[in-house]
């Protein structure tokens, strides 16, 4: 596995590589302006990721302080995702062994059940998945978040801008994500949503049961753990790809001006 310090060592030498093929063809003896346009461009591309790659610890050090200057904490996003998860899993449970009751009894009050309640199993699958992927986002963004904007970088540094865009990309998907994640419990609870209260349900009484979970705690759980995760998640991606395009460039464009004459 490549550490993101290897990755940087293979962005340096391109971006000297990208520095000197500019050299090269502004030295060339061939009045072609379409291959001499070139030359200023890949001399500032090759400056510019050489100051990424020693830029590198600075971003990772920047993200984690303004991380902890919005609140964001991984510490407090994994409980609460466990402690969703864990309670979405007692009530799939609870389903699936009230299901299971009903089936086998003979009672039609019981028997009437079975269809609300494969309702609700179908709708908890999808309710734990979700907050099951966010979960393997949020391992993917904490555990290689380095890893992905030293890859950014490393694209960034490959002549003629042939990654540019894509790692523009992954370096404000690394930064955002690494910022914004763990803020996701601290919007929803800006938002009201807290965890589900269960503890006053009277789960002795299956049609009161039944009646608590299609009325209130399933869309509860619908817009506290799908709804507004995913919009929020959207946010981010609109900011990572605004970010993504300010750190590669605008159309043709580095964000920070290299004069080269």
């Amino acid at each position: 596995m490549y550490s993101s310090f290897e990755f940087l060592g293979i962005a340096f030498d391109l971006a000297i590589l990208t520095y000197f093929i500019g050299t090269l063809i502004m030295g060339l003896p061939i009045p072609v302006y379409g291959l001499k346009k070139w030359g200023p461009k890949l001399i500032s591309d090759g400056i510019y990721s050489a100051v990424l790659v020693n830029l590198f610890e600075l971003i990772l050090y920047v993200s984690q302080e303004i991380s902890s200057a919005i609140g964001a904490s991984w510490a407090n996003f994994y409980q609460w995702i466990y402690e969703v998860i864990a309670q979405e899993l007692n009530i799939f449970f609870l389903v699936k062994v009230l299901y299971a009751v009903a089936a086998a009894s003979e009672d039609p009050a019981l028997n009437v059940l079975m269809s609300p309640l494969l309702f609700i199993f179908s709708f908890l699958t999808g309710l734990i998945t979700t907050m099951e992927t966010i979960l393997i986002i949020s391992y993917i963004v904490l555990q290689d978040n380095g890893l992905f904007i030293a890859m950014g970088i490393l694209l960034m540094a490959l002549p003629f801008r042939i990654g540019r865009s894509i790692g523009g990309a992954l370096i404000g998907f690394a930064v955002v994500f690494y910022i914004g994640l763990p803020y996701l419990p601290n919007f929803l609870t800006g938002l009201g949503m807290n965890l589900l209260n269960m503890s006053n349900v009277n789960t002795n009484n299956t049609q009161d049961f039944v009646t608590f979970l299609i009325t209130y705690a399933i869309p509860y759980l619908i817009e506290s753990t799908v709804v507004l995760p995913t919009a929020y998640i959207t946010i981010l991606s609109g900011l990572s790809l605004g970010l993504g395009s300010a750190i590669s460039g605008y159309s043709s464009r580095l964000p920070i001006p290299i004069d080269i004459f």
